[in-house]
């Protein structure tokens, strides 16, 4: 999320307050069980995902209280459209853009939540955003003359395009809504989200029970499954997925369409094949383009359903890399899923040459492996002799991170379904997670007693 500073979350599923701060190339959610890990997770997708309007509500993004927003992009958009360009600091705007923001999610909060998860049953005492500190940050206005589109782009960021007849006077109705586009357009720009959830940038969420819908995902009805999403309010039945699966399944099954490959991300999903499959993973010939798994020196592939677990848990992200492009996150739930200690520490590799392509990744874990490769990463990144034991452990550039590329945040549950939650600071040795070493430390107590009582 390009521009949030913080993400401010109170009583939501046992969570009394969280904020989730600079949102960094890789954040890690760990800590116990049931402690609201994959509904934060959820949250927190859906914020990125979703878009603008789901985040604010159609009905306020057309109301009074966005209107002085919207005045104000089209005098700027006017005075481009007069010069051919025109920069405008929004540093002036700084406390409009904040206030629109959180008032549009004070009063969608419930409905964005319902949204996400389908179910009346989840809900969320406060979610605000922080923008940040607006000083120096600019809005670039140009105008086309030929195509008579305006381009707008904040900080020199991707630009977004609409027509110049959207300033044009209107009838308020129309006005309006015409304002509401802008004022997407706008956080868009400012906050690295969607507008609309059918935006091309993928933001990819991998759910833990990825095997299950990989081995039956044919038989999941897509138009079923989707019409459930569009019942009237008053609904009584719900989808049983949460939207962050439901993404997941069409995302698979559009991967079926074309199977054109993606050349800036293949390199990715090869390594995890070389390194961790032993094996290509491909899409048959046949007209349902079966997943079929084709083992290192064997021409004839095995059908998903016969393969061991690895493989199946995999997949979706060797084809998601091969065959998808414009990702901009991962929402990887416990990406150890089957893996053997070896290949968790391998996973942490692809993790790191993952976010260092330039994919961003949210991910919940309960592997200490697949954090203590990541800090070993951390650590070698800062030795002076980087290079030479670089060498000699066969790791290059895209294997190492620094401390500002990784976020850590634990979650404790406690008594009466309430979790703590904690940001861990990064050390010397990369981060220390104290309910992982509290589980090594309780097993550890127990194999050294049990073992004096042995030899007594």
């Amino acid at each position: 999320m390009a521009s949030i500073t913080s993400i401010e979350i109170n009583q939501f599923r046992g969570i009394k307050q969280l904020t989730v701060s600079d949102f960094s190339n890789i954040n890690l959610i760990v800590g116990d069980n049931n402690s609201g890990k994959s509904y934060l997770m959820s949250l927190l997708w859906g914020i990125e995902n979703l878009g603008v309007e789901a985040l604010l509500g159609s009905e306020y993004l057309e109301s009074e209280e966005t209107d002085e927003l919207s005045e104000w992009l089209i005098s700027q958009m006017k005075t481009a459209i007069q010069k051919k360009k025109h920069i405008a600091p929004l540093e002036d705007i700084s406390e409009m853009l904040s206030n629109v923001l959180n008032k549009g999610l004070e009063k969608n909060k419930d409905n964005f939540v319902r949204r996400i998860f389908n179910s009346d049953n989840v809900s969320i005492g406060k979610l605000s955003i922080d923008l940040g500190d607006f000083k120096g940050r600019i809005l670039d206005i140009e105008l086309n003359e030929q195509t008579e589109l305006l381009s707008l782009s904040i900080d020199s960021r991707e630009a977004l395009e609409v027509h110049r007849t959207i300033v044009e006077s209107k009838t308020l109705k129309e006005r309006r809504y015409f304002n509401s586009i802008l004022i997407q357009v706008l956080y868009k720009s400012i906050m690295g989200i969607k507008i609309v959830e059918s935006d091309t940038q993928r933001i990819i969420y991998l759910p833990a029970a990825r095997t299950g819908f990989m081995l039956t995902k044919d038989i999941i009805n897509k138009v079923g499954r989707n019409n459930t999403f569009n019942l009237p309010d008053d609904r009584e039945k719900f989808t049983p997925f949460v939207r962050p699966i439901n993404n997941f399944l069409d995302i698979m099954g559009d991967l079926t369409v074309g199977q054109k490959k993606n050349e800036n991300y293949i390199h990715l999903a090869e390594d995890i094949e070389h390194e961790m499959t032993d094996g290509t993973i491909e899409f048959s010939d046949m007209p349902n383009k079966e997943v079929m798994y084709v083992p290192d020196g064997h021409k004839k592939g095995i059908p998903l359903r016969l393969v061991s677990a690895v493989v199946t848990e995999l997949c979706p992200l060797i084809l998601i890399l091969k065959h998808s492009d414009n990702i901009a996150r991962f929402y990887y739930e416990e990406p150890e899923m089957c893996l053997h200690p070896q290949l968790q520490s391998r996973m942490g590799k692809v993790i790191a040459r993952i976010v260092n392509a330039g994919i961003g990744m949210v991910i919940t874990t309960h592997s200490d492996i697949i954090l203590q490769h990541i800090n070993n990463m951390i650590k070698l990144q800062n030795r002076k002799d980087c290079d030479e034991i670089c060498d000699r452990l066969h790791y290059g550039k895209e294997d190492l991170l620094n401390c500002d590329q990784v976020r850590v945040y634990q979650l404790k549950a406690r008594a009466k379904g309430k979790t703590v939650v904690e940001e861990l600071s990064c050390g010397e040795n990369g981060f220390i997670v104290p309910t992982f070493n509290d589980a090594l430390d309780s097993i550890m107590s127990e194999a050294y007693e049990i073992q004096g009582d042995l030899h007594e």
